[in-house]
């Protein structure tokens, strides 16, 4: 049997209501059971737990305010007013409640008065300056909670990590300079503070300032040398910026301080692939796959690496080990299919392309490339299948509808192959309305119509009639 995890308090109080008893609780008790059924979101019963209390201790203020905060929590806004305005409401709960009451009434300026009337309070802290916070963005007050927290680190002993609060909304909000503003106060007090030297860096990775983030780094592992989390990040900052072997550089450095080198390996693979030096990239792969020989993935870049290098055997060999890991990955089962095709091993090719096609059935590049080899063999019913399974994804490309075109002809079904070329011309007359069509798409339509125009004078001339 296992072990009842619930506090003694609430097995002791789920008893007695088990048992139609009545046990007694002193007012501190009741307190500590509704919070158990709060932090569960069971707000109905931890108010149950409050009105039995209030009947054991019918006096107790912080009862009745607990009353009021179940209360408004159930929406019962009416009964809760009544609650909380029948006792005395000077207390910081009481005032948060007061607050929370007048913000829903859309009195946001009397609720503001009140929460600003908390930081005169000798309970002012940490902790319930984060309770004020989550009301202002509860009810979207984002300019005066920011007037709140810079009062707030006025009167708190160290009011750092409510202003990292702040800068962590405006970076939810990606109001990143604001963000920044936030950081460079923090840093102002504390030049020597790695957290919000990392936290800068990752704001202007995130405006895509990679050269700033990388210097913000640094500066955090000044004050955190070695540190894995800010070193790692330095080198995705390099890798995003293109800066691969200075990336290189710093992977290397954290191979010395991180657990996972696995990891770390296939990122400085990456990095060499990146510089098209396929063969560090391959000997770096196989410095990740010592660690973790069952990654499929990694013989899946291995054999990229030697696809570019022209060693296709090789190539075809991390594949297939590729797939024997992981059976059911479409894009290793359509390399290695357009691979065979290429060396013009056809059955194979078709075998791992069919397989893959299955799997990922949008693959428009599959399919066409099955469509040829359809084609190839005169099957052009089945060509006509693919193809028109490889249209639905994208149907304003001009190069696969020839295609179509050509295999109903090549069928026989000259009626449609005519009719399709007619669509064709009516979809290049409308193609300046047309709005969900990639740039490439565009283009080779603009130039089939120039085509069909040409081709149509020429008729023109040559039969002396319209077209």
């Amino acid at each position: 049997m296992s072990e009842d995890k619930r506090p003694e308090l609430l097995i002791r109080y789920e008893q007695m209501i088990k048992d139609h008893a009545n046990y007694y609780f002193d007012a501190d008790d009741l307190e500590e059971i509704a919070y158990q059924y709060e932090i569960r979101d069971l707000y109905q019963k931890a108010l149950e737990v409050i009105e039995r209390g209030l009947s054991m201790h019918p006096g107790s203020m912080s009862l009745g305010i607990k009353r009021a905060k179940y209360l408004l929590c159930l929406d019962c806004v009416e009964e809760a007013e009544k609650q909380i305005y029948s006792i005395p409401h000077d207390s910081v709960d009481a005032v948060l409640i007061c607050a929370e009451l007048s913000f829903i009434q859309a009195n946001g300026e009397q609720a503001i008065s009140l929460l600003s009337s908390l930081l005169s309070s000798d309970e002012m802290s940490v902790d319930l300056c984060f309770d004020i916070i989550d009301m202002y963005l509860d009810f979207g007050y984002i300019d005066e909670l920011k007037d709140f927290i810079f009062a707030a680190d006025k009167v708190l002993a160290n009011g750092s990590e409510v202003l990292r609060e702040l800068a962590l909304i405006y970076e939810d909000r990606q109001e990143y300079d604001l963000a920044l503003s936030v950081y460079d106060i923090l840093l102002d007090r504390d030049p020597y503070s790695y957290v919000d030297w990392f936290n800068t860096a990752k704001i202007h990775a995130l405006k895509k300032d990679y050269d700033k983030a990388v210097d913000a780094c640094d500066f955090a592992l000044t004050a955190k040398e070695g540190d894995e989390t800010i070193l790692s990040f330095k080198g995705y900052c390099l890798y995003d910026n293109e800066n691969y072997a200075q990336a290189i550089e710093v992977f290397k450095e954290l191979l010395d301080v991180i657990e996972d080198k696995s990891m770390i390996y296939e990122l400085i693979a990456e990095c060499f692939t990146k510089l098209e030096k396929n063969e560090d990239a391959i000997r770096y792969l196989d410095k990740a796959l010592s660690y973790t020989p069952d990654n499929a993935n990694l013989y899946y870049q291995q054999a990229s690496n030697y696809y570019d290098l022209g060693d296709i055997s090789n190539a075809i060999q991390r594949l297939r080990k590729s797939i024997e890991l992981e059976p059911k990955d479409a894009d290793a089962l359509a390399f290695l299919g357009e691979i065979y095709v290429e060396i013009k091993e056809f059955t194979e090719g078709k075998k791992f392309l069919e397989q893959s096609a299955k799997l990922n059935p949008e693959n428009q590049d599959v399919l066409v490339l099955l469509g040829d080899l359809a084609s190839q063999n005169s099957d052009y019913n089945t060509a006509i299948s693919y193809y028109e399974q490889a249209l639905s994804t994208d149907i304003y490309n001009v190069k696969l509808t020839f295609k179509l075109i050509l295999a109903h002809f090549n069928s026989g079904d000259q009626e449609k192959a005519v009719n399709m070329i007619g669509q064709l011309d009516e979809t290049t007359l409308q193609i300046d309305n047309v709005e969900d069509i990639s740039e490439e798409n565009r283009k080779e339509l603009e130039q089939t119509k120039e085509i069909i125009d040409k081709l149509k004078k020429i008729l023109k001339e040559g039969l002396n009639e319209d077209l």
